[in-house]
């Protein structure tokens, strides 16, 4: 077929002016409507539905508003999403009239087709919840094991007023209709990035046993709790950070090979665990880039994956360190030697262009929040064997093999690129991994787009938590400083349909 906007080549089945014999023209229309019927599904069909528009509904009903969806979270079978106002009108800084009015929120889905309906309210000064997760703890502070795991949804945000700057965890049980209001930090005013809470991650000490909460709270490190039944919101967080303060807001926390690691600019962390706990540097990329912009913040979307020799784990992170960021895909693999051996698999800069038309890719931001790890189809998939990108994993084909989806946004040029605002793209799109290292891009909604309606940015993903569904649900915008005024979007993919079985 002839590319978009372009003619074939004239006279395909004959020359220009001729015709064919009607037994010919019959023989070729059962032809095409045979490879049509027996054609595997286009990327054009996916099932693709929204979810949730900010813009749409009554402007007097509650669950209109927001910019961005920051997190998707199932918990208790049900799905959760935290939308931040950052650069939304409705906000007083932004040119709202309510100041209460157009702060962060939590929404609640029931059913996969359902409405979504207002959970939380996080309440005036809290602009985006920045995390928002489902956690279960196994022992109690002590490393005694609890009679039954207790599964807790935390959320996390800092909210800034005229007398300082204060992080609360909001936290709900597996069964418990309401949130808990729990304050972390507080301390004097100061940059966004001194107190940007990005993850959360539980961990069990290898020498204590002891389950821990660890949260990321901007440039004052990495803090922990315990759980404890007796304690507002059933964490017990201590006073001051475990490790801190760092120069680069940490961006991602996660367990690999049994150890905790975090990421902080161009260094990861690893900790040594014990009664009393240290950190050392486990791979510095400081000789990639001289400086790391914390807003960009170097290292992103830390995410354990099952290494490619099959021995123990290895770490993949998108390095985006500055204004210039082409979004590089590195892998860190554990050697026999001791230190990690770095990888670079894609530069996902490279397939942006090929899939939009892009001229010019200037900037790649993506990796939100983790990785998302999502059953592979097989590597004889269509579109997983995209030439010259890189990767020698060997993950396989067999049960447990998976795929990881990163999210992103780029800003570019082109003649015929849509564009939002200041050269960002109009759609939203997203990287696929396959098992063997290998990388295509995807766009939520198909190759043609959702809608109308500007994307910009995939931020978060996750599998749907209703039995029996199988779809995977996908949210987003990124403002980039830009008014972004009712722009937070979910999309819902449909679970892929098995193959047609027409024998007898």
């Amino acid at each position: 077929t002839a590319p978009s906007g372009e003619r074939g080549p004239e006279g395909a089945h004959g020359t220009r002016g001729e015709r064919l014999p009607w037994s010919r023209s019959l023989a070729l229309l059962l032809g095409l409507l045979l490879i049509a019927l027996l054609a595997p599904p286009s990327a054009a069909s996916q099932q693709w539905t929204p979810s949730f528009i900010a813009s749409q509904g009554s402007p007097g009903t509650s669950i209109r508003g927001g910019s961005e969806v920051l997190h998707l979270t199932g918990h208790g079978g049900r799905l959760f999403a935290a939308v931040g106002y950052w650069q939304d009108g409705g906000n007083v800084y932004y040119g709202g009239r309510d100041p209460r009015k157009g702060w962060a929120r939590i929404l609640r889905l029931d059913a996969p087709d359902g409405e979504w309906e207002v959970d939380l309210e996080l309440g005036p000064g809290h602009l985006r919840p920045e995390v928002l997760a489902s956690v279960t703890f196994g022992t109690d502070g002590d490393g005694d094991a609890l009679e039954s795991p207790v599964t807790l949804l935390v959320a996390c945000a800092f909210a800034t007023g005229f007398s300082g700057t204060a992080v609360h965890c909001f936290v709900r049980g597996e069964d418990a209709p309401g949130w808990t209001k729990v304050r972390v930090l507080a301390g004097p005013r100061g940059r966004s990035e001194a107190f940007s809470v990005r993850d959360l991650h539980i961990h069990r000490d290898s020498v204590t046993g002891v389950d821990r909460a660890f949260l990321t709270i901007g440039t004052h490190g990495i803090f922990s709790g315990v759980y404890d039944p007796k304690v507002p919101g059933g964490i017990a967080w201590e006073s001051a950070p475990e490790f801190g303060p760092v120069e680069v807001r940490p961006l991602g926390i996660t367990t690999a090979n049994g150890s905790l690691v975090f990421s902080s600019g161009a260094r990861i962390y690893r900790r040594v665990d014990g009664p009393e706990p240290s950190y050392v540097v486990a791979h510095d990329l400081s000789d990639l880039a001289p400086r790391v912009r914390s807003d960009v913040g170097g290292i992103r979307g830390l995410t354990a994956i099952a290494a490619p020799e099959g021995h123990g784990e290895s770490l993949l992170f998108m390095w985006s360190p500055d204004g210039a960021a082409k979004g590089e895909m590195i892998r860190l693999d554990r050697s026999s030697e001791g230190p990690l051996t770095r990888h670079r698999e894609v530069a996902l800069a490279d397939l942006i262009r090929d899939y939009t038309g892009a001229t010019e890719v200037q900037y790649v931001l993506g990796a939100y929040n983790d990785l998302l790890a999502v059953d592979a189809p097989g590597t004889d998939a269509p579109g997983t064997d995209t030439p010259g990108t890189g990767g020698t994993g060997t993950g396989g084909t067999g049960t447990g093999a998976k795929q990881h989806l990163v999210g992103l946004e780029f800003r570019g040029a082109g003649p015929e690129l849509p564009i939002w605002k200041r050269g960002y793209y109009r759609g939203a799109l997203y990287a696929v991994r396959d098992p063997e290292g290998r990388y295509r891009m995807e766009r939520v909604g198909g190759p043609d787009g959702a809608d109308d309606a500007p994307l910009v940015a995939t931020r978060c993903y996750a599998p749907s938590p209703f039995a029996g569904d199988g779809s995977t649900f996908f949210g987003g915008h990124d403002p980039n400083g830009i008014t972004s005024t009712n722009m937070a979007w979910i999309y819902r993919r449909a679970a892929p349909q098995p193959p047609r079985d027409d024998s007898d």
